[in-house]
């Protein structure tokens, strides 16, 4: 059986990961499981005797990449690892967990699964963003979502959106989410988007408390070209890519998104799937529960 070597990556935010890593890491060892955890840990957690690296170098040394914390640690795991096409796997510390699925308690058992081969792997869509700047053109990606917004200003923006050079409309909203099938369930499910199942091929537009109640969520193929210019009294307006800010441009740039050439790829274990995943998170299976009860 080949030994296939592990990437730790954790959220140095979380003081569970002082509790949580140091027995993991003891049955690594005891197991004769190869390892490379990111050297950042070491104000947490001894790493006597481990071979540490920077956060850039985890995917040069693993064949697979443990991601220790919510679905925030998850989302800037896989925009250090996506380019190499490394696999993920998401260990949840946190409390709701789409893309960290994996409980510490199922932790030694998932680990054998991926050792003896039981697992395949899922390749999720990212979306890439870019703007004209000075100097060029600037670029980011994404696996949920990327928002367009007025920031910290308190009036509403104006979003010109035009989908393949055909014009679409403009909102009049605090913002525009673009998201992908993994970022259904994330910030776009909580302005009123559908939920789309991860493998399919397309695009989310909802825009974000818009002034028109006719404005509404919009589901596109996956390989348009979205393209939205935005106008801002205050001069400027936001972008944010899956939770972070990367940008604050002036009013009127166009920012143009699409299916980004990155993928994702995420170690997936036959037993859970993804209705199962929406049962556990939303808690329809409560409801399933009660509705039982009541008969």
């Amino acid at each position: 059986m080949k030994k296939n070597r592990l990437g730790i990556i954790a959220n140095t935010g979380k003081p569970v990961v002082a509790d949580v890593l140091p027995p993991f890491l003891a049955w690594l060892r005891n197991e004769n499981i190869p390892f490379v955890i990111v050297r950042e840990l070491g104000d947490l957690v001894d790493l006597s005797g481990c071979e540490a690296v920077s956060a850039n170098e985890v995917a040069d040394r693993a064949d697979f990449v443990l991601s220790f914390g919510g679905d925030g640690t998850f989302l800037r795991t896989a925009h250090l690892i996506a380019p190499s096409q490394v696999p993920i796997i998401g260990v949840n510390l946190g409390a709701f967990g789409y893309l960290a699925e994996v409980g510490i308690d199922q932790l030694h058992d998932r680990i054998n699964d991926i050792l003896h081969g039981r697992y395949f792997i899922q390749e999720r869509v990212m979306l890439e963003a870019s703007i004209e700047r000075e100097g060029g053109v600037s670029s980011f990606h994404a696996l949920n979502d990327i928002v367009l917004d007025k920031g910290d200003f308190p009036r509403t923006v104006r979003l010109e959106t035009s989908i393949d050079d055909e014009y679409l409309n403009s909102f009049n909203a605090d913002g525009l989410i673009v998201s992908s099938p993994t970022g259904s369930t994330g910030y776009s499910l909580s302005v009123g988007g559908p939920i789309i199942e991860p493998e399919v091929d397309v695009m989310i537009i909802s825009p974000i408390n818009p002034h028109m109640l006719a404005n509404r969520p919009l589901v596109v193929s996956g390989d348009r070209t979205i393209a939205i210019s935005v106008f801002s009294e205050d001069g400027q307006f936001q972008i944010v890519t899956d939770g972070q800010r990367v940008l604050k441009p002036d009013s009127g740039k166009t920012v143009v998104i699409r299916r980004s050439s990155w993928l994702t790829r995420l170690i997936k274990f036959g037993d859970l799937t993804f209705y199962s995943l929406l049962r556990n998170k939303l808690h329809w299976r409560d409801q399933l529960n009660r509705a039982k009860s009541d008969r």
